[in-house]
Order: C-alpha cells, then sequence, then structure tokens
C-alpha cells in the first residue's frame, strides 16, 4: 500500500505538472514561517499584529510608552500637572531641568502619543456609527429615507472636528444640555452647525494638548 500511495500521488504531482517529490522531502524542503502563524488566543488577529510587526512599526517602550486606545472611548486630556506646564509655556515662562523631570517627560511623551491618535481625521462612516447612537438620545432621529443626507450634512460642516472628539461624551453633551425657553434642546436631532457648537470645546481640548506636547518635546506647531 505505501508504494500504491507514492505511485499515485507522483502521478497525480505530474498530471498538474508538478515535479514529484517524496513527501518526506517536501517535508524537509517546506520553509517554517512562524510569521503566519495566529497567535494563541486569538487566530483571526494573530497573523495580522505579525505581520505589522515584521514591517517595523514602532512599539511603545520605555515608562512613556502608551498602547492608543480605541477612539471610541473618547481622548483622555493631559494631566492637571502637564496642563500647568503648558499654561506656563504659553505664557513664555522659561522652563527648566527641574521642571520637567524624567517622569514628566514620560508624561508628556504619553501624552503626545494619544493625542496623535485623536487628532485623526474623522471618516464619514465613523459620522455616521456616531450618529447612529446618537440617535437613541433623541425623541426626533432622522428616519432611513433622510438618514444618509442627514449623515452627509453633518458631516460636511463638521469634517474639521478630529476623530477623537467624536465620543460619547460628546453625545452625552448634547443630550443634558439646558433646556432654551422651556424647551429641551437636548432632545431633538441637532442641526449641522448646533452640533458643531458642541462637538468643538472637545475638539479644543485635542488641540490644545497638542500644541502644549509641541511646545514642551520642540516640535513644530502648526494651527489646525
Amino acid at each position: 500500500m505505501p508504494q500504491l500511495y507514492k505511485a499515485q500521488t507522483a502521478g497525480a504531482a505530474f498530471a498538474r505538472g508538478a515535479p514529484a517529490q517524496n513527501p518526506a522531502t517536501q517535508q524537509a524542503q517546506a520553509p517554517r514561517n512562524t510569521a503566519t502563524r495566529p497567535l494563541q488566543g486569538n487566530a483571526s488577529c494573530g497573523p495580522i499584529l505579525r505581520a505589522e510587526n515584521a514591517k517595523g512599526v514602532p512599539q511603545p517602550k520605555g515608562a512613556g510608552a502608551i498602547t492608543p486606545t480605541p477612539l471610541a472611548g473618547g481622548y483622555t486630556p493631559a494631566p492637571p500637572d502637564v496642563q500647568a506646564l503648558f499654561a506656563a509655556r504659553r505664557e513664555g515662562v522659561a522652563l527648566t531641568a527641574q521642571d520637567m523631570p524624567p517622569d514628566v517627560v514620560a508624561h508628556v511623551q504619553a501624552c503626545w502619543q494619544r493625542v496623535q491618535v485623536a487628532m485623526q481625521p474623522v471618516s464619514q462612516p465613523v459620522v455616521a456609527a456616531w450618529l447612529k447612537k446618537l440617535g437613541q438620545l433623541v425623541s426626533n432621529p432622522p428616519g432611513a429615507a433622510d438618514a444618509a443626507a442627514q449623515c452627509r450634512a453633518i458631516y460636511e460642516v463638521c469634517a474639521d472636528i478630529p476623530a477623537g472628539a467624536w465620543c460619547p461624551q460628546a453625545r452625552l453633551a448634547w443630550a443634558r444640555q439646558p433646556a432654551r425657553n422651556g424647551y429641551p434642546v437636548g432632545a431633538r436631532w441637532p442641526a449641522p452647525a448646533e452640533l458643531r457648537a458642541v462637538l468643538l470645546p472637545f475638539a479644543n481640548t485635542i488641540w490644545r494638548d497638542a500644541h502644549g506636547c509641541k511646545a514642551l518635546l520642540g516640535r513644530p506647531t502648526r494651527t489646525p
């Protein structure tokens, strides 16, 4: 039987135009490509993570390193001590090495990594998903016929708002607006300019921290 199986295998390989090889030889010659093996516990993400690491994507290192969190969770502003340094730098105060010990520098570097993620331009699918969740908080969400047009209009007006500002906290900020003339503004669907006014403080926090990090780390600054 083993000889018959080998003969059948060789015949099939020949019919496909491939050279016949001994199965043991094939196994010995097969390259060991461990980069395509999935990580244990996550068969779907393992090959992707290994492939990205093989491309030379920089990995966080050191005390100030962080792993970027999903934008859906919202941007975490700089801690108060770092914000105090931002304010001092804006006022032209000359900072010394004593003002920037290694642990503070690590906090600034971590904030810079977070703010780079939050400053990414928002995409229309992200806006659409955000608005879909907002529709659950208001009394008059757009119907299926108008939803796409409403999303496009809001995206056109609010496209300059960075991705990190489109967070759950911003949705709650809309819903929790105080009543105007007895009318609960946050209970209805927003006009594009009204929504931008609510998103803008979240964007300003991201831009403020970006300018502060660049100033402290000696990076060039640019007004968004």
